[in-house]
């Protein structure tokens, strides 16, 4: 059972982000996604390179802007955090085609 907090799981998931490990682009995408769904999106099959902890802290996440609250807010410091990570991960925004 998932007993992992909004906090908990938002902090996690900027740590595992932050460690440039196999796991951090997913969670920056999860992250990110949930900041701004019109610029980054999560390619839902990457989210087998979580293990089990961070894969709860994914859907904590994404459970929590199903509920209307901002991963930001939930967090000190959530925007300038969040601002670091779109620093960071920019480069994974969604590339959009433009209209013919």
């Amino acid at each position: 059972m998932n007993t992992f907090s909004p906090t908990q799981s938002v902090e996690t998931l900027l740590r595992v982000a932050g460690r440039h490990s196999g796991a951090s682009e997913i969670a920056a995408q999860v992250l990110l996604s949930a900041w701004n769904s019109s610029d980054f999106s999560v390619p839902v099959a990457n989210l087998s390179l979580l293990d089990g902890d961070n894969f709860q802290h994914a859907l904590n996440v994404i459970n929590l802007r199903y509920h209307g609250r901002a991963p930001q807010n939930v967090i000190a410091d959530g925007e300038k955090k969040f601002h670091a990570l779109y620093r960071e991960w920019n480069h994974l925004e969604i590339q959009r085609k433009e209209a013919a």
